[in-house]
């Protein structure tokens, strides 16, 4: 009876645990670079959040500066803006469950659509994968995304065919890089008109 009952209540809070996160769909790679205006490796230089004109919104803003751009014209050195709902004005915090989180000196490899001036994250805290050096190797590292609040669901296709759900695994940035650069070009070639 005590196994049952302990049973139940693990099964209930983790129902309810999960019922709070923002379902996401899962992008593969070519759904993300098919969708992203610019691809790029970015240190992150300030995040600031303020209140919109009404003062019933906060958003937050996060200057980036380009280190290498993958898709897009962008030369290192150029800044990015990418601008989100959610985030901490004084002691009030909002919270928008999915959004990628930003911290002023990391790096990062990030997917962004729109404006330059006013970018947004493609897939939503799919479009930030934080990048870390390698001890041993001296490597830069992409990690998978943060599920920040997120659970991420598969399409039905790729569900029934067994299709991971997140590339959670991290991998070295030069494999992406290589990945990436062969879906823009497969992209290019899609659009290239028939000869």
């Amino acid at each position: 009876m005590r196994f049952a009952l302990g049973l139940a209540l693990a099964l209930a809070t983790a129902a309810a645990s999960r019922a709070s996160a923002t379902l996401v769909m899962a992008l593969d790679l070519p759904t993300m670079v098919g969708r992203a205006d610019r691809i790029a490796v970015v240190d992150v230089v300030s995040v600031s959040a303020a209140w919109n004109e009404r003062h019933d919104r906060i958003s937050t803003s996060i200057e980036l500066t380009v280190v290498d751009c993958w898709k897009g014209a962008l030369p290192a050195g150029a800044r990015l803006t990418v601008r989100q709902p959610g985030g901490t004005v004084g002691d009030i915090t909002t919270t928008v469950d999915g959004m990628p989180r930003f911290s002023p000196g990391e790096r990062a490899l990030v997917f962004l659509r729109g404006p330059a001036a006013r970018s947004a994250v493609v897939g939503l805290t799919q479009g930030k994968r934080p990048l870390r050096r390698d001890p041993a190797s001296g490597r830069w590292m992409v990690a998978g995304p943060e599920r920040a609040g997120a659970d991420f669901v598969r399409p039905t296709a790729a569900a029934a065919a067994g299709a991971p759900v997140l590339e959670a695994r991290t991998r070295s940035l030069d494999e992406v890089r290589a990945e990436v650069q062969t879906q823009v070009q497969t992209g290019i070639r899609a659009l290239a008109p028939a000869k």
